[in-house]
């Protein structure tokens, strides 16, 4: 349901991290059902979390285990297997991710990488990745800011780029969730992007300006 034009010109473009720039090779789905194993709880179809998918990490146990003592166990088991994934280098960079950074850059866009994942799963893949000198700002959930489908992160990136309009800022994301975000916010081009966690019917449900075969087919999106 495409809703706005995307003829304006970009300050800002917001990324997804896993499954948008970042392969996780089914890394996320196996550190979900570990987790709720961990903790005692019971293992979920694929059904059930797809919804979930690119919501804040925080908010996912917590609909998945009503029990908030057991919600938080199974989140503070995700965040030890992500980051022993994360250093064992499971998770790789999108083909042509990093061209996709660096063109953004030479069209003079400010870049922005957002993620459900806690901010030091972040950090432990903006290091490995060796990503951190090549955005200019990362963004994850934190006390003050909820994660998608809300806008906080997106907007909190605004703010902190001081970009003069929501209506210059491109969200770029797998999952509904990203979309949904990209779009509580006004963010002016809201892409959903194939090959992650949602396909191209999923990710129609949701309002957008374009789906983009791949990462790389973003920046075709901005001619």
């Amino acid at each position: 349901m495409p809703h706005q034009d995307t003829s304006r010109a970009i300050d800002l473009a917001i990324l997804d991290m896993a499954g948008t720039t970042i392969t996780d090779n089914g890394t996320v789905e196996r550190a979900v059902d570990e987790a709720l194993s961990l903790a005692g709880l019971d293992a979920i179809t694929p059904e059930t979390l797809r919804p979930l998918r690119g919501m804040a990490k925080t908010d996912m146990f917590n609909r998945l285990a009503p029990d908030p003592h057991k919600a938080a166990e199974a989140h503070r088991a995700f965040i030890d297997l992500m980051l022993n994934a994360v250093l064992a280098r499971e998770l790789t960079a999108k083909d042509g991710a990093e061209d996709v950074l660096a063109g953004l850059h030479e069209r003079g866009i400010k870049t922005c990488l957002m993620t459900g994942f806690d901010a030091a799963v972040q950090d432990a893949l903006l290091e490995t990745l060796g990503w951190r000198d090549m955005v200019d700002l990362t963004v994850a959930q934190s006390g003050t800011l909820r994660g998608r489908p809300y806008p906080d992160l997106i907007l909190s990136a605004v703010i902190q780029l001081r970009v003069d309009a929501v209506q210059r800022v491109l969200v770029a994301g797998d999952t509904v969730n990203d979309l949904l975000a990209g779009t509580c916010a006004g963010a002016g081009h809201v892409i959903g992007v194939l090959g992650g966690a949602h396909d191209r019917e999923h990710l129609r449900t949701a309002p957008h300006t374009a789906i983009a075969a791949d990462l790389k087919d973003v920046l075709g999106n901005l001619s």
